[in-house]
């Protein structure tokens, strides 16, 4: 086959290389895909885009789906199209999903038969040419199914001319803690350049293998090991949601090489009867991104003898962009480092910079920004919010950091969370961070809340473990032995649970909606 492009044509370099390698065990289904199999699968869905729903160059491609093969399908295929994969997060609003669908304009929506109520209620408000239905629970629904695509399609290779790494190839969706999510366009060059950045710093190999346990409508799904293992040959264990008793039994059996996931993905494995005696002997490292990983966390992995380590990235920004080495440093300096997000990986760009755009130098505080080829292109339809993000080929990305003399970088806070109590900034990880210490506390959020006298004071919202009880007066007393006092919070709330995410990251707006008054 003569390509005419060899942009977006990944499926294709990697079956010529290993063609009969497994790729992908669906473990819901029990079905292994060759790379063959995947590319195989990518044509006939690219040609029936093209022949069939006439598709052209630039157009986007919808999913509503948990983790399941046809987002690979639909990954590799819109990449032979030239066409932009828009996964859509199955928990926002039928409103909040038309208001995407109206702006970024889809011309086809792929959804699984779990969200059909969500979809009949979707055709109402918005307006998709075609829907395919992803069979799951095998409900009879009147959309064309997609198991009928595959078994009857055309399987002749295809790629896109004309195709460049400036193209964007996915929408993905901010995490929309303070709003309706920004579509964030992440091009052809960025997503390469996002696996180079892991297979080189991490040492990607055929070798290696990863379970994925982040969804595919966000960034971390995508770009934090998945397509990276794929780009090397390796093997991707996926099932279509999260659930911490499966991980662990699928840690064991299926010994995979790196583990990768949020907080609190890791805060629910280790509250499991069965993680003191699941079988962690192949994994390399385990790393921690999305939120801040309380150090109580990463001791019951350490316990263990595995290397827990944190990273950091945004979807404007990679996210490939910092990470603990954890191969080639100590265990002695992962427990010294436990606190810092890394150091830049392979191609990444960082800096710490003042209000006026000068740059730092170590153990300043400053905004984290980013440059390199790993970045994004900007928000869909949103000049105003791409030029407070991207300044000249830099991402602003709000947080404010410092690096040590060692060159490892620390998340101070928000920029916009941070909040200033009789003249002096506060910033409110350094005080959760503390809170972990305690054994009784489950989940903390810190956040300002007005006071005549000061400005405003901290105020931390807590939620304890289950069967655990504890005191305001404990708290504050804890907290006086380690920090200034301008820094311990006036105010102590318990409550039962802390509002999250779709990647369980806490969601400070709806703290603060809720919380961010002072009390009696």
């Amino acid at each position: 086959m003569e390509l005419q492009t060899w942009v977006g044509n990944y499926a294709y370099f990697r079956a010529r290389t290993s063609p009969d390698k497994e790729a992908i065990h669906d473990l819901d289904n029990d079905v292994r895909y060759t790379y063959r199999e995947l590319d195989r699968r990518a044509n006939i869905l690219a040609n029936h885009l093209a022949a069939r729903l006439a598709v052209a160059k630039g157009d986007r491609i919808a999913f509503l789906s948990r983790n399941r093969i046809e987002l690979f399908d639909a990954y590799y295929a819109t990449g032979k199209t030239g066409t932009v994969l828009v996964p859509y997060n199955a928990r926002l609003s039928v409103d909040e999903l038309a208001q995407l669908v109206a702006s970024e304009k889809p011309c086809v929506l792929f959804y699984e038969d779990t969200f059909a109520k969500i979809v009949a209620a979707l055709k109402t408000k918005a307006s998709i040419k075609h829907y395919v239905v992803l069979p799951d629970t095998r409900e009879s629904l009147p959309d064309p199914n997609y198991e009928e695509i595959m078994a009857d399609g055309d399987p002749t290779p295809r790629s896109c001319p004309g195709l460049s790494l400036d193209d964007t190839h996915l929408i993905i969706h901010t995490g929309g803690t303070t709003g309706l999510p920004k579509g964030g366009m992440i091009s052809h060059g960025a997503m390469l350049f996002n696996a180079m950045n892991e297979i080189i710093t991490w040492g990607v190999s055929h070798t290696d293998s990863a379970h994925l346990l982040l969804p595919l409508f966000h960034t971390g799904g995508w770009n934090l090991l998945t397509l990276p293992l794929l780009h090397a040959g390796g093997r991707l264990l996926i099932n279509k949601q999260f659930d911490p008793k499966t991980a662990l039994k699928i840690i064991g059996r299926e010994k995979p090489t790196f583990v990768f996931g949020a907080a609190t993905i890791f805060r629910m494995m280790i509250d499991q009867p069965e993680f003191a005696a699941t079988d962690f002997s192949s994994v390399k490292w385990i790393m921690a991104g999305a939120a801040p990983t309380p150090v109580n966390i990463m001791e019951k992995f350490w316990d263990r003898g595995i290397r827990f380590v944190l990273g950091y990235g945004m979807t404007e920004a990679g996210p490939n962009n910092l990470s603990v080495p954890a191969e080639f440093i100590t265990r002695d300096v992962i427990r010294e480092k436990y606190a810092s997000v890394g150091k830049p990986m392979y191609f990444t760009l960082a800096k710490i910079v003042d209000d006026a755009g000068n740059e730092l130098g170590d153990d300043q505080v400053g905004e984290l920004v980013w440059s390199g080829p790993q970045i994004f292109s900007g928000y869909w339809d949103n000049e105003a919010e791409t030029n407070k993000t991207l300044r000249d080929g830099w991402i602003y990305t709000g947080d404010m950091a410092r690096r040590d003399k060692d060159g490892y970088y620390y998340i101070v806070g928000r920029k916009k969370n941070m909040f200033i109590s009789g003249g002096e900034n506060v910033f409110p990880p350094e005080i959760e961070r503390l809170l972990y210490e305690l054994p009784e506390i489950y989940e903390a959020c810190v956040i300002g809340v007005p006071d005549e006298k000061w400005g405003e004071v901290g105020k931390a919202i807590i939620s304890l473990r289950p069967g655990h009880t504890l005191t305001r007066e404990k708290v504050l007393a804890f907290l006086s032995d380690k920090l200034a006092r301008y820094k311990v919070p006036r105010y102590i709330r318990f409550v039962d649970d802390l509002p999250k995410n779709n990647v369980g990251k806490i969601e400070n707006s709806r703290v603060i909606a809720l919380y961010g008054q002072p009390e009696d």
